[in-house]
């Protein structure tokens, strides 16, 4: 791990330096008296001076554990230290929600803090969370990441270190520690409505994610064989690309529309100009194009001496298809679906403003009421989803790779 060691170095410095600057310059949390009035920013040291120290405590374990080295220079032997550097940046962000939290009952149910202002908000009182917080965690994410990067060799230990931010933030949540923050008051008063636009976002992407791969895929094979109909195949789906995805949106509404009307029974699956259907046709072009550019990128990228020595133990050219160049071929291919998968999960997004559901529903509701934690509330699980959906194609790809070496 000796080349890392500058970004290692570079990321304790940013640690140690950045989180106290972040806790002292930016408002770590935003009161107010109700939804509607104009709030007031608050620091974390004042606060809670005792979380300010026990966190800038953590900053400086976060650079100890990153400076520490992997080996020893010249033995082979492993330091028994760096293996605590999994654990630091997620520690860190599960006491970044308890300061929060513990900050907000006091502001809501106690009797409240000098810092905000004397007595407590009372029931109507909201407590957003601040620049600040969401500063310090992002910095906590990069160390966490750049950590976990010089951990590859240690799987049990990176698995722990990224399972203990979001089961600490679970324990918090059950708890109730953080139920006095706006936004998870936000969350209770809309569970039913949250839960259902959640799954319909990720029916939509998903959706979309198997549409798009079942028409890509044979669209870059076709490619791939008929090279003279590429650019004419994907000069269609370049153009999709071309035309925003609001304009697009727009363009379906009429056609659809009518459709409907030519087909009433189209009307009991609720297809029409506004809804879902026209949200999952566009979410499927988009999808198009990283599908069906993988899908020829992995066949063109195969050696010809694979292709032909399979030709000439007598294999057919289906045979050849689905037993060499489309295993080979397969980790490309399931990048290109990985990254429509991933597109398709902010998309989606749009579909709240047609009627379509998802958690745009959510947000664009939070934009119309000017109430930031609502849009939040629709934001976040979009961003964790497709976070998360990047991953586990991501692993996916590995598997593949891996049992595609062995098998070699």
């Amino acid at each position: 791990m000796t080349g890392s060691r500058p970004v290692r170095r570079w990321a304790a410095i940013g640690a140690a330096a950045l989180l106290p600057a972040v806790f002292l310059f930016l408002p770590f949390l935003e009161v107010r008296p109700n939804r509607v009035l104009a709030g007031r920013a608050v620091f974390l040291f004042s606060v809670s001076p005792s979380f300010f120290v026990l966190l800038c405590g953590v900053a400086l374990l976060m650079a100890g554990s990153a400076l520490s080295e992997n080996r020893i220079p010249g033995d082979k032997r492993k330091v028994a230290g760096p293996s605590l550097r999994a654990f630091p940046a997620p520690a860190a962000a599960v006491l970044l929600a308890a300061a929060a939290g513990w900050a907000g009952s006091a502001l809501v149910r106690g009797p409240g803090l000098p810092a905000a202002g004397g007595p407590g908000l009372g029931p109507a009182g909201r407590v957003s969370l601040g620049a600040g917080f969401w500063a310090a965690l992002f910095v906590m994410y990069c160390h966490g990441y750049l950590s976990f990067l010089d951990l590859k060799e240690r799987p049990l230990l990176r698995s722990l270190g990224f399972w203990l931010a979001p089961g600490g933030l679970v324990l918090l949540f059950g708890l109730g520690v953080l139920d006095d923050l706006s936004l998870v008051q936000e969350f209770f008063i809309r569970r039913v409505a949250f839960f259902r636009e959640l799954r319909r976002h990720g029916a939509l992407a998903l959706g979309a994610t198997i549409l798009g791969t079942a028409l890509g895929v044979p669209l870059g094979v076709l490619s791939h064989r008929r090279p003279r109909d590429e650019k004419i195949l994907f000069f269609g789906i370049n153009l999709a690309q071309t035309v925003p995805t609001l304009s697009l949106l727009g363009l379906l509404i009429l056609p659809l529309a009518l459709l409907r009307q030519k087909l009433p029974a189209l009307a009991g699956l609720g297809v029409g100009g506004t809804g879902w259907a026209p949200a999952l046709i566009v979410l499927c072009l988009y999808a198009l194009l990283p599908v069906a550019g993988n899908t020829l990128a992995g066949l063109r990228a195969l050696d010809p001496a694979v292709v032909e020595a399979a030709r000439g133990m007598g294999m057919g050219r289906s045979r050849v298809f689905f037993a060499v160049e489309l295993p080979l071929a397969l980790p490309v291919v399931l990048s290109g679906i990985r990254t429509a998968l991933t597109q398709s999960m902010g998309n989606a997004i749009l579909a709240g403003l047609i009627g379509g559901g998802g958690m745009g529903a959510i947000i664009f509701l939070g934009l119309a009421q000017a109430a930031s934690d609502l849009v939040l509330l629709g934001a976040l699980p979009v961003a964790i989803s497709a976070l998360l959906a990047d991953r586990l194609m991501h692993r996916l790809e590995d598997l593949l790779l891996r049992r595609g070496g062995r098998g070699r």
